[in-house]
């Protein structure tokens, strides 16, 4: 049994179309978009690659927009949402993430990634920048299932306009 849960914690890169494969170890979690991580001793932040979270379209609204009111009321009103990665991802537990340029995809045990969970949940949208195919294929799937369930940000009309 030692010899199997060993596996788990042994460190490995896989070089693929020029993407590194790492298990990595979750340290904290600052928000849904901005998880610390370790990797060989070295610091590193993860966010979320091909999304944009509530807590960035906050960011990225203008501040004196009704836009920007709505997110924060949405936020009031669901605050299971601002607690969505911790309740998801456990401190000290390692993950496979992949380095997609600056941003990371951080794959859960169900096989799905934790982008696809924040999508699936309407915590998130996708990204306008994002150009993959293969990912935008299983992004576009996931968040139809929040649109269709009405979930999160698709549950309210007013921050469905402001997208």
């Amino acid at each position: 049994m030692k010899r199997r849960y060993g596996l788990l914690f042994v460190v490995f890169i896989v070089n693929a179309d020029a993407q590194n494969l790492l298990v990595s170890l979750l340290k904290s979690i600052e928000n849904n978009h901005t998880l610390h991580m370790h990797y060989r001793q070295q610091a590193f932040v993860c966010t979320p690659y091909g999304i944009e979270t509530v807590s960035e379209l906050l960011l990225r609204t203008d501040l004196n927009s009704s836009c920007q009111q709505h997110i924060r009321d949405f936020r009031a009103s669901n605050p299971q949402e601002k607690f969505f990665a911790a309740k998801t991802l456990h401190i000290e537990q390692q993950y496979s993430v992949e380095a997609i340029e600056t941003l990371c995809f951080l794959h859960l045990s169900s096989g799905h990634s934790y982008s696809e969970a924040l999508l699936e949940k309407g915590y998130a949208r996708i990204s306008p920048q994002l150009q993959d195919t293969e990912f935008m294929y299983r992004f576009e799937k996931a968040e139809l299932r929040a649109k269709i369930k009405k979930e999160g940000i698709w549950s309210d009309e007013k921050i469905r306009g402001c997208f």
